[in-house]
């Protein structure tokens, strides 16, 4: 019997701890598994509010929106750098409408370029002038800044000025320094963007830079057309004589209007 109850107390014992254990560990799982599920929830909310966000409803619209604002902002830069090409190209044909007043002794041709070989681009320009306004070979063309060329070939209506800075060795420009004691001869030689290269018969010391080049009147072009100013003074391969590399004061890559000095 006392063993009998012995065994009775035990299987009580453990009836309870198990019921405990089993209580115990359900409410833990169930602890366990209600923040799993709270944590994925606050993901999943997080998530959708994100998408949310983006707006993926209206992104076609907005897409659109955008190309139609950078339409606009395109044209209004477009626009403005037409407008201000324009105003310059205005200013630039009243400057050169002013150089009959300089050239008094000269049928001034008014022209504009027309064409331009981009392979060629400071060999040669077509302007809209020819024969039948006047134009003729080796007649010098200039712009309100000075000497950019002299006509090659001419047509009925139109013709093709050599540039300044064509690289044609043939008919050398010539022209002349003015130093603050004499006046120095020299010939355009080649072009080294963005400068001419003109060679000198002799080493010059008394040129510096700064001073000013012009045509001499030796090449059958009028004489004292303004070409540019002395930038740099160097040496040629042989130490024996100066080379100048004068800047033209014509932008050189932007000529468009021109005038041709007719007989």
């Amino acid at each position: 019997m006392k063993n009998l109850h012995w065994y009775y107390k035990f299987l009580l014992v453990f009836i309870v701890f198990f019921s405990m254990f089993f209580l115990l560990n359900r409410h833990i799982s169930n602890f366990i598994n209600a923040s799993y599920y709270k944590s994925a929830a606050n993901y999943i909310s997080k998530s959708i509010s994100t998408i949310s966000d983006y707006n993926f409803v209206n992104y076609p619209k907005i897409v659109k929106e955008n190309k139609k604002i950078k339409k606009e902002l395109l044209l209004k830069t477009v626009s403005m750098k037409s407008y201000n090409n324009l105003v310059n190209e205005i200013a630039e044909l009243k400057n050169t409408m002013k150089l009959s007043s300089i050239y008094t002794g000269y049928n001034s041709i008014y022209s504009k370029t027309i064409n331009r070989n981009k392979m060629y681009w400071f060999s040669s320009i077509t302007i809209d002038k020819g024969s039948s306004d006047g134009v003729a070979k080796n007649q010098a063309v200039v712009t309100n800044n000075g000497l950019v060329g002299i006509v090659k070939d001419t047509a009925k209506h139109t013709s093709i000025v050599k540039l300044i800075t064509n690289s044609d060795l043939n008919n050398r420009i010539s022209g002349i320094i003015k130093t603050e004691k004499d006046s120095v001869v020299g010939l355009i030689e080649g072009y080294d963007y963005p400068y001419l290269k003109v060679s000198l018969a002799t080493n010059e010391e008394s040129i510096k830079v700064g001073d000013k080049f012009y045509t001499s009147g030796l090449s059958g072009i009028p004489k004292n057309i303004y070409i540019g100013t002395v930038e740099k003074i160097g040496k040629d391969s042989y130490d024996l004589s100066s080379v100048l590399y004068v800047k033209p004061k014509q932008d050189m890559n932007d000529i468009n209007y021109v005038v041709v000095l007719g007989n």
